[in-house]
């Protein structure tokens, strides 16, 4: 009974290598054959996904063997950066002392043969990621609006200044204060003068002995001291000396100076007092100078003033003054401004400030309106030294090109030279794209050639320069060689080392590396140098000669 019981408690010893009622070995053979397929998925997707291409799955060739294995991009040479003709194999410094910039083999790609230097080329992705806008060149009917600070005076050719014609004490002053107005023939001062006494005494004397001859000049001399005729026809009707004489306003205005008070002694050389008027002013206007070439006699302005708001004045220019004002370094012009037609409460007055509005359409000899070449004003880049713009090419190619600017109107520059209606020019970016094309460019516009047969042509032209060289390497295949030159007078250009084309006319086989050579250099329309003329110089002491003058144009070189 005891045995039963104990075999039925104990489990059987198969059951202990069995799972879910499945033997143990069965369950690890299943996990075997899992682990091993999802190795292989994995390779394959390895393959298939994250390493395309390393296998051919035509020839069940392993692939990277056909992948570049070429080294990282490297420098081809080193170039000046305001000289690109200026190259060597290695990092240094140029003639300017600046450190040389690399040039790499992409920025040679697709550049063609006959772009003039400094052309550029961007492809459309990163034009759109720069945002380069163009504009046109255009021929347009120009408008502008020159606004210049102005202030009032009094009209010069209307203020009298009065003066006395004898000395003496003044007895009697109407005018007592700064400012007051004065209308025709009121009284201003009464003057106590012996020479006037003495006078008047002559002309009672000749009166009592009824000369006429003594009576004309005594009435003449008391003429001559500006004696009012009223006063005159008063002696000689009472016959009786006055001891002080009045004399009074020959215009109406107001009185701008008053120099003396009632008491003062007075000599004919001294400024009693002035007397302007007001029903015409000037308005003296301060332009600036880059705006004075637009200016002319009979030019319409508005006028207003803060003083006066509401109110608009209608003048002409009627006087540009011949030099710059020495305070504020501006061009100095009148208007003439009738105040008559306003009421005296909205007259412009002495010392008040004004803002003159003139607008300006140049007009040809004829008097029609004159068109001009124009380019969007954000297109320029003006460096102090030079006006430039970056060009808009064909085939996404760019190029800085030097400008002559005339006037500023508003938006636009006048172009007096460097472009062509119709050209197109960058107006937005160009700043980064100018800064790649000014390495190497001539700033010169580029003309494009008639045909394909012409790119290799030379410009016909009686400007060149002789000048001795040293031959440092020779370009079979591109028709170039780079020498060491002198001076080149008929370009002004120091000597220095750069790469020259060589005429057709010229046998490539005559340089020889290291020898002095005498050449003759002119400009391709592309801006390049070539060799148009070459003599072989002796093989002397030349060496000792291009050194000394090599080293006078532009010193030793790294």
């Amino acid at each position: 009974m005891n045995n039963s019981t104990k075999s039925s408690d104990t489990p059987n010893a198969s059951s202990r290598f069995t799972a879910g009622g499945r033997p143990v070995s069965y369950v690890i053979s299943w996990l075997v054959v899992g682990i091993v397929v999802g190795i292989i998925i994995g390779i394959s997707a390895y393959l298939l996904l994250l390493a395309p291409g390393s296998y051919d799955a035509a020839s069940g060739k392993d692939s990277h063997h056909l992948q570049d294995t070429s080294k990282p991009d490297e420098p081809l040479y080193w170039v000046a950066p305001m000289d690109p003709n200026f190259k060597r194999d290695k990092p240094g410094k140029s003639p300017m002392g600046m450190d040389l910039v690399p040039v790499y083999a992409k920025d040679l790609e697709g550049k063609a043969m006959n772009d003039s230097p400094g052309t550029v080329t961007i492809d459309p992705l990163t034009v759109q990621n720069l945002g380069v806008k163009t504009g046109l060149v255009e021929s347009i009917v120009p408008s502008t609006l020159i606004i210049a600070s102005g202030q009032v005076q009094y009209a010069q050719d209307s203020v009298e200044h009065v003066h006395s014609r004898v000395e003496g004490w003044i007895e009697n002053l109407s005018v007592r204060a700064s400012g007051e107005y004065i209308e025709k023939g009121e009284p201003l001062y009464a003057i106590y003068s012996p020479e006037l006494v003495n006078a008047q005494e002559e002309f009672v004397i000749a009166l009592s002995q009824n000369n006429t001859a003594l009576i004309n000049a005594a009435k003449a001399r008391l003429g001559a001291l500006e004696i009012p005729q009223s006063t005159i026809q008063e002696i000689e009707k009472t016959r009786k000396v006055t001891q002080s004489i009045a004399f009074s306003a020959t215009q109406s205005g107001f009185v701008d100076e008053l120099n003396i008070q009632q008491g003062f002694y007075v000599k004919p050389s001294m400024t009693m007092m002035s007397i302007a008027p007001l029903d015409k002013v000037w308005v003296i206007a301060d332009v600036f100078p880059k705006d004075a070439s637009m200016l002319s006699i009979g030019q319409h302005a508005i006028i207003t003033s803060p003083n006066l708001p509401g109110q608009a004045f209608h003048a002409e220019l009627d006087y540009i003054y011949p030099s710059l004002s020495a305070s504020t370094r501006t061009v100095q012009v009148r208007f003439t401004v009738d105040n008559s037609q306003f009421n005296r409460s909205t007259w412009l007055r002495p010392q008040m400030y004004t803002t003159v509005q003139i607008p300006y359409s140049p007009k040809d000899d004829s008097g029609e309106k004159q068109h001009i070449l124009a380019v969007p004003k954000q297109a320029v880049i003006r460096t102090g030294k030079s006006d430039r713009v970056v060009m808009a090419l064909d085939e996404g190619k760019y190029k800085s090109v030097n400008v002559r600017l005339g006037r500023d109107f508003d938006d636009v520059f006048e172009i007096l030279d460097g472009l062509s209606e119709g050209d197109k020019v960058v107006t937005s970016a160009q700043f980064l794209i100018d800064s790649e094309s000014s390495i190497s460019s001539d700033f010169m516009r580029m003309t494009p050639l008639e045909s394909p047969e012409a790119t290799h042509s030379v410009e016909e032209t009686s400007v060149s320069a002789w000048t001795e060289a040293r031959v440092n390497e020779i370009d079979f295949e591109q028709r170039k060689v780079n020498l060491t030159h002198g001076y080149l007078d008929a370009f002004d250009m120091m000597g220095m080392t750069m790469d020259f084309t060589v005429s057709p006319d010229i046998d490539m086989n005559d340089f020889v590396l290291g020898e002095n050579v005498h050449v003759e250099i002119i400009r391709e329309p592309s801006g390049m140098f070539q060799v148009k003329t070459l003599h072989v110089m002796d093989k002397m002491a030349d060496d000792e000669m291009v050194d000394d003058e090599m080293d006078s144009t532009h010193g030793d070189h790294p």
